[in-house]
This record gives C-alpha cells, sequence and structure tokens, in this order.
C-alpha cells in the first residue's frame, strides 16, 4: 500500500487542506502531504500526539469514554485529528475561507478503515 499516495489523494478531495499527516502516538510521521506551505510538521506532529495523549486522558477520567476525533479551530485555521486504533492518528490542516471540515471528517473516518488492516 502506498501510504504517501492515499494521504496526497485525499488531501486534494478537501477543500481549504494544506496539510495531512498520518501520525504515530510517538509523534513520528509515516507520512505527510503538504500544499502551499513551506514548513517542517515534525513539530506539529509531535505536538499534536501530546494533545491526542492528553486528550485521551482527560475523557477517561473524566468518564467521557475513548477519544473519536478533535477539532482544533484557531483564527487562521482548522485541524481536525482522529485516531487510527490506539496507536496512530491522521489530522488535516484546514485553512481559507472554503475549508471544508465536515469533508475531512468524512476523509479520516474513510482512510482509517483503509490504513487501520494496514497498520495493525
Amino acid at each position: 500500500m502506498d501510504i504517501d499516495k492515499l494521504i496526497k489523494e485525499s488531501a486534494k478531495k478537501v477543500d481549504g487542506c494544506i496539510a495531512v499527516s498520518l501520525v504515530g502516538t510517538d509523534g513520528i510521521a509515516l507520512a505527510t502531504f503538504t500544499k502551499g506551505i513551506n514548513s517542517d510538521l515534525s513539530l506539529a506532529d509531535a505536538q499534536l500526539a501530546t494533545l491526542s495523549t492528553t486528550a485521551e486522558t482527560i475523557s477517561k477520567e473524566i468518564g467521557a469514554g475513548d477519544i473519536d476525533e478533535i477539532i482544533l479551530v484557531t483564527k487562521k485555521m482548522v485541524i481536525v485529528s482522529g485516531l487510527i486504533g490506539e496507536d496512530f492518528y491522521i489530522y488535516y490542516a484546514l485553512s481559507g475561507k472554503n475549508q471544508n471540515a465536515g469533508l475531512a471528517r468524512y476523509e479520516i473516518k474513510r482512510l482509517a478503515k483503509e490504513l487501520k488492516e494496514f497498520l495493525y
């Protein structure tokens, strides 16, 4: 399976998508695609892994159950993240007026099913 190609094709479907990354909970990316940005996503990958792990801990502490997704909304961007099993997550960074967070959420669920078989 060509994960890089899969991620790139998915990113192109989502309006406003400027980055997609498949990351282990250790913060190391397995595949990344960026469009229109010249940034190294390594630090973001690591920090989002920390955020994901922290959110999972908080969720369990308050009895909310397992995390399905995390949506981070800032003044310039929306970041939609979803877990794949216990060891991986994928996130979409969206920017601009025509961003489609709903489609990003759909793509995360679709890719999670496809990648879960490959990753586990």
